[in-house]
C-alpha cells in the first residue's frame, strides 16, 4: 500500500522538505536503496550517496536542510524509521480465541479478548489479563500472572507464582521461574537449597529467545520496566534489573546482582555475584566483573577483570607500547650481538 510522504512525516511527527505529495510503496535500509522506497540517515556524510540512488525519500536529522531528493526532517531518523516500518509492515494479528485443544484449568481466571493456541496448558489459578496471547505450547504454571496486552509465543514456560506485567514480549524458549543455582556441600554431597522466591516481569519487557530467569531463593528475581533482553540471556536467583536496560546476547548475571536504571550490556557480558551496578552504566563485550564489585552511575567499563575505559584505555596503550619497546630491544640486543662479536675478532686479530 501506498502512502504520501506528508502522510509519513505527520506518522514521525517530521518536517517535509520537497514534494511532500510524492507517493512512497515501500521502506528500506541504506544499503539496498530502491525506486519508491524510502530510508533513513542518522548523519549527514551518508547523504551524497543516497542522492544518487534511486531512492524515493530520505529520513534525515536536523543538520541536513536540503537535498535533490524529498527529505522527512526528524530529531531521531532511526526511531522514525522504526515507526515507518510498522507502517509499512503493520503486526500480525494472534488474536483468534480461545482452542479447544488448550488445557485451562476452571479455577483459571481468563480476561476478555484473550487468546489461547492449541496445547497450550493454563494451571490452577493463574490469572490472564484482556487482549493476552498465549500461543502454542506455552505452559503456565499454577498461581502465574499475566497482564494485559502480553504475547508469550511458543513453547515458553512460565513457573508457579511468577508474575508478568502488561504489554510484554516473551519469545519462544523462554524458562521464567525455574529453580536458581542454591546448592550447600555437606563434605560429600551438594544438598539444594529451596529455591521459594519468585520472579516478577514489570510492564513493556521483551524477552529474546531461549532466555532464562530463575526465581529467587527467598523473595524476587525481577526485570524493571521497559527492559530488553536479548537471546541467550541467564538471570540468576535474587537479582534485581532496573528500568529501560538493554542486554546483550550471552551475557550471564550471577545471583544477588543488582542493575540500576538506563543500563546498557554488549553481547556476552559476565557479571559475578553480589555486584552492584549504577544507574546509566556501560559494559563493553566480553566485560567480567568481579564477585562484590560497585560500579557508579553513568560509567563506562570494559576488560576482564572490568575497569573504567579511561583505565583501560591507558592499559592498552601500554600494552601497545611495551610490544613496540620489546620490538627495539630485540633490535638492539641482536647490534649488541654483533659489537661483541667484532669486538671479540679485534681483540683477536690485536694479539696475533
Amino acid at each position: 500500500m501506498s502512502h504520501s510522504i506528508e502522510m509519513l512525516a505527520k506518522q514521525v511527527g517530521g518536517k517535509v522538505i520537497g514534494d511532500g505529495s510524492a507517493l512512497i510503496e515501500g521502506i528500506t535500509n541504506i544499503e539496498s536503496p530502491k525506486a519508491g522506497n524510502i530510508t533513513f540517515i542518522s548523519h549527514k556524510k551518508s547523504l551524497k550517496e543516497l542522492e544518487e540512488s534511486p531512492i524515493a525519500c530520505i529520513i534525515v536529522p536536523p543538520e541536513v536542510t536540503q537535498s535533490a531528493k524529498p527529505l522527512i526532517q526528524v530529531a531521531q531518523p532511526k526511531l522514525a524509521f522504526a515507526i515507518l516500518l510498522s507502517v509499512f509492515y503493520p503486526p500480525r494479528q494472534l488474536h483468534h480465541g480461545i482452542s479447544s485443544q488448550a488445557h485451562i484449568s476452571k479455577s483459571a481466571k481468563i480476561g476478555k479478548n484473550v487468546t489461547i493456541e492449541p496445547f497450550a496448558s493454563i494451571g490452577d489459578r493463574a490469572s490472564i489479563e484482556d487482549n493476552t496471547v498465549i500461543r502454542n505450547h506455552v505452559f503456565i504454571d499454577e498461581d502465574v500472572v499475566i497482564g494485559s496486552d502480553t504475547i508469550i509465543h511458543p513453547n515458553v514456560s512460565i513457573y508457579a507464582k511468577c508474575q508478568i506485567g502488561s504489554h510484554v514480549i516473551i519469545h519462544s524458549g523462554v524458562v521464567i521461574g525455574s529453580d536458581g543455582f542454591g546448592f550447600v556441600f555437606d563434605g560429600k554431597a551438594q544438598q539444594k537449597v529451596p529455591q521459594v522466591g519468585i520472579v516478577v516481569i514489570e510492564d513493556y519487557v521483551e524477552i529474546g529467545a531461549c532466555t532464562t530467569i530463575d526465581r529467587a531463593a527467598i523473595g524476587k528475581t525481577s526485570v524493571g520496566t521497559g527492559t530488553k533482553i536479548d537471546n541467550l540471556v541467564q538471570i540468576a536467583h535474587n537479582v534485581q534489573i532496573g528500568a529501560h536496560c538493554a542486554i546483550s546476547a550471552q551475557c550471564g548475571i550471577s545471583g544477588s546482582s543488582k542493575i540500576g536504571n538506563y543500563c546498557t550490556l554488549g553481547g556476552s557480558v559476565g557479571i559475578a555475584d553480589h555486584v552492584e551496578i549504577g544507574d546509566g552504566v556501560m559494559l563493553g563485550a566480553n566485560a567480567g566483573v568481579p564477585p562484590g564489585k560497585k560500579i557508579p552511575s553513568k560509567q563506562i567499563w570494559f576488560g576482564q577483570p572490568a575497569r573504567p575505559y579511561d583505565e583501560m584505555r591507558k592499559q592498552f596503550g601500554a600494552q601497545l607500547r611495551a610490544h613496540e619497546n620489546q620490538t627495539e630491544l630485540r633490535a638492539l640486543k641482536k647490534k649488541v650481538e654483533e659489537l661483541t662479536r667484532e669486538l671479540s675478532d679485534l681483540k683477536s686479530s690485536m694479539k696475533s
